[in-house]
């Protein structure tokens, strides 16, 4: 793990990467292509600078078709407002990531759904809980600087007004040297480059929804005083990590159920890696002291094992000891659609969405992207949501 390789990792569910120093982002370009190297829709910042600042919105959409005609019109205007904000100050590094929950999805984008998405799974295990909250849309925004991310949160709630109603507001920020306020430094590696893409974003195994990703994010809030109330060893076990320098535990006296090793997952030999950007956040007054998760992955089948390992254990009663100290209270999955999927959503019909929600008003389990590949819109790639923008323009 070297920092100065572009950006290790920083995680809380395998400690996410680290803050770049100077400047206070990684440099990156925006990559466009797919696992297997072909050109992709374009994705949105998913694979983007890693900042100092960041704010966390999660929403529910209202009920009544005004509500999610509003949203649609804001998806169309997400990217204007991103530029608007972010011309104030061009090396603030200002992005914004847009995710969709399962039914929000389906209301406002109709049939079929992609094949990852699906309400947030709860994991009970003794006294751990895993979690699910509402959240219909997060608004993942990003910059060097704190103003430049209120600036673009005001913007859209003024754009999208009484349409939603934020459920959860987290501003994070960078803590000392990149630690988390648990005292530890943030991280093992975050891929980079193409890897991350690999790693973060859909290819031709759904190409319907090929450029997007899937994000979970849960909020978790740490017992300070019994924390501090352990010793630094028995702290660097639970981590796997040791305080002071932030080397790894050889192997061979690293316990099974260091946090470290349990979000460690591999298939066919080879390790996985989802990518992370935990933001620590907190409010003295009310002592509240916490680390936001958010984790983006071409499937979230990934993330969801690594909750899985930490909550219940590997095997199962070897679990995650930071979760004796730490808590979920809250969990959601989002899917990230590519840019020019997420805009189109301003273009699509609304008796077209109705309509989807009529196919489950039974309570049937959608249908997926994957399950209704045989249909025009898995075979097509377009969704049938419109024509997307500047398509249209050219006739």
């Amino acid at each position: 793990m070297n920092r100065g390789l572009a950006q290790a990792g920083r995680a809380f569910g395998a400690f996410p990467p680290w803050r770049v120093r100077a400047p206070a982002v990684r440099q990156d370009e925006r990559v466009t292509q797919d696992a297997a190297g072909a050109a992709s829709a374009e994705p949105q910042e998913v694979v983007s600078p890693l900042t100092v600042a960041a704010i966390f919105l999660v929403a529910v959409v209202n009920p009544g078709t005004a509500s999610a005609d509003r949203v649609r019109d804001l998806c169309g205007d997400l990217a204007a407002l991103v530029r608007a904000v972010g011309f104030r100050d061009q090396d603030g590094h200002l992005s914004l990531v847009t995710g969709f929950g399962a039914s929000a999805w389906d209301r406002l984008a109709g049939l079929p759904r992609p094949a990852g998405l699906h309400p947030f799974t709860e994991i009970h295990a003794g006294p751990r809980h895993a979690v699910s909250t509402p959240g219909d849309l997060l608004f993942h925004i990003r910059a060097s600087r704190m103003d430049l991310c209120f600036e673009l949160a005001t913007q859209i709630m003024r754009r999208v007004g009484g349409a939603v109603t934020i459920v959860d507001e987290v501003h994070g920020f960078r803590y000392f040297d990149d630690r988390d306020v648990i005292g530890f430094v943030d991280g093992t590696e975050n891929p980079t480059g193409q890897a991350a893409v690999d790693a973060a974003i859909i290819g031709d195994e759904d190409p319907a929804f090929a450029g997007g990703s899937y994000v979970i994010v849960q909020k978790y809030l740490h017992d300070m005083d019994a924390w501090n109330a352990l010793p630094a060893e028995q702290q660097e076990n639970i981590i796997g990590r040791t305080k002071l320098d932030d080397i790894e535990l050889d192997d061979e006296v690293k316990p099974t159920y260091a946090h470290n090793a349990l979000t460690t997952i591999t298939e066919d030999g080879e390790e996985v890696k989802i990518l992370r950007d935990n933001m620590p956040f907190g409010a003295v007054g009310s002592g509240e002291y916490g680390t936001y998760f958010i984790g983006y992955a071409r499937t979230p089948a990934r993330t969801e094992l690594m909750l899985q390992n930490m909550f219940v254990g590997r095997p199962e009663g070897n679990y995650d000891r930071l979760l004796d100290v730490s808590r979920a209270v809250t969990g959601n999955l989002f899917f990230v659609p590519a840019v020019p999927l997420l805009e189109s959503l301003a273009d699509q019909a609304p008796e077209s969405a109705a309509a989807a929600d009529g196919a489950t008003a039974d309570g049937s389990e959608p249908v997926t992207s994957a399950a209704g590949a045989g249909s025009p819109a898995a075979s097509s790639g377009s969704l049938n949501i419109g024509s997307l923008r500047g398509a249209s323009d050219d006739g």
